[in-house]
Order: C-alpha cells, then sequence, then structure tokens
C-alpha cells in the first residue's frame, strides 16, 4: 500500500464525521462517546473499544468494519451532493433583488432534495437561519427607527426612511454569514452547528 492508502481508524473517521459536517462534539453527543476518546482516536492515540468503533459506526451510518478495514483515501465517501447544498445556501443572496428570497429559494432546493440526507440535516438549518434572519430584522426595521424617531426629532425631516440602511447593513452581515457557511461546506466543516431547527 502507499502512504495515501494507509489510513488509520483516526484519519478515516476524522474524514467520515468532517464530510457528515459533524463537530466532535456534535458526534460525542450523537454516539454516547466522550469528546476526548473522539479525540484521541483521531489524533492516532488510540484505535478504540469494540464498543466505541460500533457506536461510532452506526451514529456515521456505517458497519463497523467500514470503519476499522484498511482502505484507500480515494476509495472513501466523498463530500456527497455538496453542490446542491451550496447552491441552496448562496440562493440566500437574491434577498438584495427580491424581498424574503433568501427564505423561499433556499426552502425551495430543500424541499425539492429533502430526500438527501445532507440536505435535509444542514439545509434545513440555512433555512431556519434564513427565517430566523428575516424575522430579526423586521422587527430591528421597525423598533430601531421608532426609538430613534423618538429620541432625534430632527431625523423626522430625512428624505430617506430610517429601515432603508437598516436593512442593508443587516443584509450586508447575513452575506458575510452566507459566506462562511459556503466556506464551511466546502471545507467539510460543521455549519450552524447550534441553531434551532425549525423546520
Amino acid at each position: 500500500m502507499s502512504e495515501e492508502q494507509k489510513m488509520t481508524i483516526g484519519e478515516k473517521l476524522k474524514h467520515l464525521r468532517r464530510i457528515n459536517c459533524l463537530s466532535q462534539e456534535r458526534l460525542a453527543e450523537a454516539s454516547g462517546i466522550s469528546v476526548r476518546t473522539i479525540q484521541r482516536i483521531e489524533e492516532g492515540k488510540s484505535i478504540g473499544s469494540g464498543y466505541t468503533i460500533n457506536a461510532l459506526a452506526k451514529t456515521l451510518n456505517l458497519n463497523s468494519t467500514d470503519l476499522i478495514k484498511p482502505v484507500s483515501q480515494n476509495s472513501l465517501p466523498s463530500t456527497g451532493n455538496t453542490t446542491k447544498l451550496k447552491i441552496l445556501n448562496l440562493s440566500a443572496i437574491a434577498m438584495l433583488l427580491i424581498p424574503l428570497a433568501n427564505v423561499f429559494i433556499p426552502a425551495y432546493f430543500y424541499w425539492k432534495n429533502r430526500d438527501d440526507e445532507k440536505i435535509k440535516d444542514i439545509g434545513s438549518k440555512i433555512v431556519s437561519f434564513q427565517i430566523f434572519w428575516t424575522l430579526a430584522t423586521l422587527l430591528i426595521s421597525i423598533v430601531v427607527p421608532a426609538i430613534l424617531l423618538l429620541l432625534f426629532s430632527t431625523l423626522r425631516a430625512g428624505s430617506i426612511p430610517l429601515f432603508i440602511p437598516i436593512y442593508f447593513i443587516s443584509a450586508f452581515f447575513n452575506i458575510y454569514f452566507i459566506i462562511q457557511f459556503a466556506i464551511n461546506i466546502n471545507k467539510q466543516l460543521p455549519v450552524l452547528q447550534n441553531i434551532p431547527n425549525i423546520l
């Protein structure tokens, strides 16, 4: 075997965890195996007990033998259909042209590809984030101008409604997050671990 083919259990575990967009903490929570044990396996300091390997493999939808048998890195599962996930995420930028498109277009992609496990898990979180962002932006666009107008009566004479710059500032932050999500998807890193899934 070439050096590329001599993959340890830890290297395979790390690769499989990342293509499933799971952090070590999330994998630990789902499998019932401690984060420290997962870290030790991934660092090559342990190969894990039979129970540990079975629990991790089950969480990753594998047979335990798939995790321990020698394989070529090229034969490991790839990132799956990340292209559709990237499209779903980047489609939210349409909010710059069409109000609420950041929810409806990603939601359409999610609904169309909901049978894909990765889309079902990560795509639903992206759509949930966009729903939260839209509600927060709406609230801020109403509350902040009202407070500013109460505090500074001179703002009433302005030609541009206050909610417009607030919306575009909020949109700028949303685009920043969309780009961050795209980078994480591309690097097979976890996306939106802590956001509640409302779908």
